[in-house]
C-alpha cells in the first residue's frame, strides 16, 4: 500500500471514530468507566506530541486509531455492540488493520484500556468541551457532525 493510500485509510477511519465517539459521548446513560474512557481517548487524540507526533507525514493519526479501536475493543469485550458507534466486524477489521502497520509506530505498541481510563479520570467532566475540541482539531478530515 502506498504511503498517500494508507494514510487516506487512516484519516478515513479516524474520522468514523471521531463522529460516533463524539456521538456517544452524550449519551446520557454512559456508565462512569465508559465516560473516563471516552474522555481518555479524547485527551489522547488533542495532544499533539502524542506518541506518534501527529504531523508524522502519512503515519501521524495511526496511534490516535489505535486508542480508538482499543476503547472499541474493550466496550465490546463488556457489553453488546453499540449500534452506530462500534460493532465486532469493524472493530476486528481496524484491529488487524492496526497491528498489521504497527510497525510503522517504530516498535510495537499497545495501549491498555487502563492507561486510558487513567487519562480520562479527571477529565469526565470536561466530556462536552474535548468533543468540541477534537471537532476543532481534526476539522480538516471533514465533516465531523452527526446530522
Amino acid at each position: 500500500m502506498n504511503s498517500e493510500k494508507l494514510k487516506d485509510l487512516i484519516d478515513s477511519k479516524l474520522r468514523d471514530y471521531i463522529k460516533r465517539f463524539v456521538r456517544y459521548s452524550s449519551f446520557s446513560h454512559l456508565t462512569s468507566e465508559r465516560r473516563e474512557i471516552i474522555a481518555g481517548t479524547f485527551v489522547y487524540l488533542i495532544d499533539d506530541h502524542d506518541m506518534i507526533p501527529d504531523d508524522v507525514p502519512n503515519i501521524g493519526y495511526l496511534d490516535d486509531l489505535m486508542v480508538f479501536v482499543e476503547a472499541a475493543k474493550h466496550f465490546l469485550a463488556t457489553g453488546a455492540p453499540i449500534s452506530g458507534v462500534c460493532n465486532a466486524e469493524e472493530v476486528l477489521e481496524d484491529l488487524q488493520f492496526v497491528q498489521k502497520h504497527m510497525g510503522l509506530m517504530f516498535g510495537e505498541q499497545h495501549f491498555s484500556i487502563d492507561t486510558i481510563k487513567r487519562l480520562g479520570q479527571k477529565k469526565v467532566d470536561e466530556l462536552p468541551i474535548l468533543a468540541e475540541k477534537i471537532k476543532q482539531k481534526y476539522v480538516h478530515l471533514g465533516d465531523l457532525n452527526n446530522d
